[in-house]
This record gives C-alpha cells, sequence and structure tokens, in this order.
C-alpha cells in the first residue's frame, strides 16, 4: 500500500511539473519538482507513514516548507545585505540588523512549534521526531548525488 502512495504521489508531481512545463525555466520548474517527488518518496519510506499517515501528513508538511523557505529567503536577503553593505553600515545600523536576525530566529521557532503541534494531531510522536532527521538525510543524499553527478561530468 505504501508503494502505491509513492508511486501516486510521484505522478501527482510529475503531472504538475509537465503543466507548469514551458519554454521559460521549465528546466528549474522540472528539476524542483522531481527533488519534491524524490523527498516524498524518501520520507515516506524512512518515516515508515501508512497511506492514512501520508495522506493526512504531507498537506500540513508542504504548508510548513512553504512557509519555512519564505523565512529562509527573508533571512538569506538580511544576511546579503550585511555582506554587501558591511563597510558603509554604521553601528545603530548594526544593532538594527542585529535584531533583525534574532527576530528571523524567533519567528523560525515559533513556526515550528505551531506545525510541530500540528503534526503531532496527525502522526505519533515516534514518527513526528524522524521529520528534522530525516530531512536532513534526504539533503545529504541529494547534495552526494550531485557531487557523484558533476564529478562524472568533470571527468568526461
Amino acid at each position: 500500500m505504501k508503494r502505491v502512495i509513492i508511486f501516486i504521489c510521484l505522478v501527482f508531481v510529475s503531472l504538475g511539473a509537465v503543466a507548469q512545463g514551458g519554454d521559460k525555466g521549465g528546466d528549474k520548474k522540472d528539476r524542483i519538482e522531481r527533488y519534491k517527488a524524490q523527498k516524498v518518496s524518501y520520507m515516506t519510506d524512512k518515516m515508515n507513514l501508512t497511506s492514512e499517515e501520508a495522506q493526512n501528513f504531507w498537506p500540513i508538511y508542504n504548508e510548513f516548507d512553504k512557509l519555512r523557505w519564505k523565512q529562509h529567503g527573508e533571512k538569506r536577503n538580511l544576511e546579503r545585505k550585511i555582506r554587501e553593505e558591511y563597510d558603509k553600515l554604521k553601528e545603530s545600523d548594526f544593532k538594527k540588523l542585529n535584531a533583525d536576525m534574532v527576530s528571523l530566529s524567533k519567528q523560525e521557532m515559533v513556526l515550528m512549534m505551531k506545525y510541530n503541534a500540528k503534526f503531532l494531531e496527525v502522526l505519533p510522536a515516534k514518527k513526528v521526531v524522524l521529520i528534522a532527521p530525516t530531512e536532513n538525510d534526504f539533503r545529504f543524499k541529494m547534495i552526494k548525488e550531485y557531487r557523484e553527478k558533476k564529478q562524472d561530468k568533470d571527468e568526461e
């Protein structure tokens, strides 16, 4: 049954990629959709989600992930501003930027607490505890694959 869920998720994501394709950035969108499909498959398998758990978990997780990436984007923009304008900034600017960084970290923690509670509504705690390590394992797996592909390409 789990394989059926994974297959359905992959088909759904693939159809979304085809529908969004086109000449303008289709390749990047396709890569993102493939990444997301692989992530769904990997996490569903490693967390040993039942079909019902997966059906309830993924909409919540996708919402969480979207909001988390938005927050990461804000943090990256702030970090970029610091790097680009570092020599021009005054002490008062640094104090404001520092407060902004702390505020963003606090917002991230509030988001994590909110969604942790939502995850606990649809999954047992022993599976919720696996979310972050499974995300990290998947990220490291993808980085390793990327580096291997790059190395193979460079050797050609």
